[in-house]
């Protein structure tokens, strides 16, 4: 049976008063698809991305998540559209003046959980992302991969269909980008439909499965090159190769 579709774009376009960012997109993203978005800086990877969570409007076309129609969106909805998405940025986005416990606990206290269901989900979340030691610890403290880690707990702390990752490897060191990486593959070997922005091809080229390439805001290609989940099997093969891959042979970034 056909995977249901959890994004789905359609003749999408997004301009500005000076620029054309978005140009007639059609893209639909199933359940528990691991989907790469790649492209120069400049392509509009990130306002492609805003739209699904709908922090931007379309100009032209529609944006349908699950349930929700970007065209007949009421403003009193997109909470509850963004109860099903999780979104991790480059800059990690933590609340200084908050411990670990509390930078993720906030996503669940805006929902109205209970303390008891809050205290249950957060621990969970920060054990599955290896922090539980550091619960209680400020952002400050933390490294930059620790950080990172903390954001991603925070997006799916709410077990949400959708995670949107933009760049999220963009400013760490190899071992940490592999650690970050296969962090979203195991998240994705539950179900999660995973849609992450990134400039490092090389990460696409040794582990992309569906590979979406965005050009001057028209998708140039969308190439699937494995199944729309990771195996247990793949999972470990990048555990034991991803720290290496994922650097070019001077070292440096393949960006």
């Amino acid at each position: 049976m056909e995977a249901r579709h959890v994004i789905g774009m359609y003749h999408l376009s997004k301009r500005y008063e000076d620029r054309t960012v978005l140009t007639d997109v059609n893209l639909q993203v199933a359940n528990g698809e691991f989907v790469f978005l790649v492209g120069p800086s400049g392509a509009g990877k990130s306002t492609l991305l805003r739209m699904i969570y709908m922090n931007e409007s379309p100009t032209q076309g529609q944006v349908v998540v699950g349930s929700f129609v970007s065209s007949n969106m009421k403003r009193r909805q997109i909470p509850y559209l963004r109860r099903k998405i999780g979104v991790v940025f480059q800059d990690f986005k933590l609340l200084e003046d908050r411990d670990v416990f509390e930078n993720v606990a906030i996503a669940m206290r805006v929902t109205g959980e209970t303390n008891y269901e809050i205290k249950r989900r957060v621990m969970q979340v920060l054990t599955q992302v290896g922090l539980y030691h550091k619960r209680y610890d400020r952002p400050v403290k933390l490294s930059g991969g620790e950080q990172q880690r903390v954001a991603i707990a925070r997006a799916v702390v709410n077990s949400p269909e959708i995670l949107l990752a933009d760049e999220p490897t963009g400013n760490l060191d190899p071992d940490v980008t592999a650690e970050i990486l296969q962090l979203l593959f195991r998240i994705n070997s539950s179900g999660t439909a995973v849609l992450m922005a990134t400039h490092n091809h090389a990460l696409v080229k040794n582990f992309g499965q569906r590979i979406l390439h965005l050009r001057d805001g028209v998708i140039e290609e969308d190439r699937r090159v494995g199944p729309r989940r990771f195996s247990r099997e793949r999972l470990d093969e990048i555990s034991m190769t991803a720290g290496k891959s994922i650097w070019s042979d001077d070292g440096r970034a393949d960006r």
